[in-house]
């Protein structure tokens, strides 16, 4: 696979663009923090924090815009504004990730009833404002992933190869904030972490892979997020128990990949 990704250009340029704007403002960002000449909530810290986020969107536009000439910018967001597509759709990007956390944190409360103690699940009513600002609080980071990684991938090893591969690299991309204080990934189990977000990948390789919308894969990134956010999450110090949102997203990703049959070649290419 090596080869494969230094013989494609857009996806080495939106890879480089991606890891250094997030990984430099992230890693400026620990400095300071370890530091203490700045602390989470300060606007310092959160405009650092915001940028190392977008990354990934802003490095789509630039593998993009740098390789024109293999698919033009219109090409692009013609994925990323796809919105014409079945209704059912929309249940499921949306549907999906949040029924995966309510679920897997019922599961975990059966087999540890002291952890409800610990849950602190929010208004129904805050669920639509969490979801609009999770579209910004990594929702966009679909147009690196999605919109960039998986075709590219998926031009040279298929779908669910390119699935499994984004999932690997978008985990190791997260990891300076395992290292940043105050942020919520802060000294947390790091491969319990990239279980999870390995599993939610191959959910949404499978989603990209049916529907060709990059913006239902903001949906269903916002909706993750947002129900986390929410209140449905497992402790991170709950022991073992955490280990079973992630290896539910998981079970399910390999389910959808197995079962469900995907496009052997990406429309997207066809520009």
């Amino acid at each position: 696979m090596g080869k494969q990704i230094f013989l494609n250009r857009r996806l080495l340029i939106f890879l480089a663009a991606a890891f250094g704007m997030t990984w430099g403002a992230w890693g400026v960002l620990g400095w300071l923090a370890r530091a203490q000449v700045v602390s989470y909530g300060q606007w310092p810290f959160m405009a650092l924090y915001v940028l190392g986020g977008l990354g990934p969107t802003i490095a789509a536009y630039v593998a993009v815009l740098s390789t024109s000439a293999q698919a033009p910018l219109r090409e692009f967001h013609r994925r990323l504004f796809r919105w014409r597509v079945a209704g059912w759709w929309y249940v499921v990007a949306i549907g999906l990730p949040v029924s995966l956390a309510i679920v897997s944190t019922v599961i975990a409360t059966q087999w540890s009833p002291g952890l409800s103690a610990a849950l602190s699940v929010r208004p129904w009513y805050m669920f639509l404002p969490l979801f609009a600002a999770m579209i910004v609080g990594g929702g966009l980071e679909e147009l690196g992933w999605r919109g960039v990684t998986q075709p590219e991938l998926t031009r040279t090893i298929g779908p669910a190869k390119a699935a499994l591969w984004v999932g690997l690299i978008w985990a190791i991309w997260h990891l300076p904030l395992f290292f940043l204080p105050g942020v919520s990934q802060y000294g947390g189990n790091f491969p319990i972490f990239a279980i999870g977000v390995i599993g939610i990948a191959l959910m949404l390789g499978w989603l990209y892979s049916r529907t060709d919308s990059i913006l239902l894969c903001i949906f269903f990134h916002a909706a993750s997020n947002a129900i986390t956010a929410f209140g449905f999450s497992i402790p991170r110090t709950s022991g073992w128990v955490s280990l079973v949102g992630p290896c539910l997203n998981l079970l399910m990703g390999s389910i959808l990949l197995l079962a469900v049959p995907l496009r052997s070649g990406d429309r997207a290419a066809a520009g």
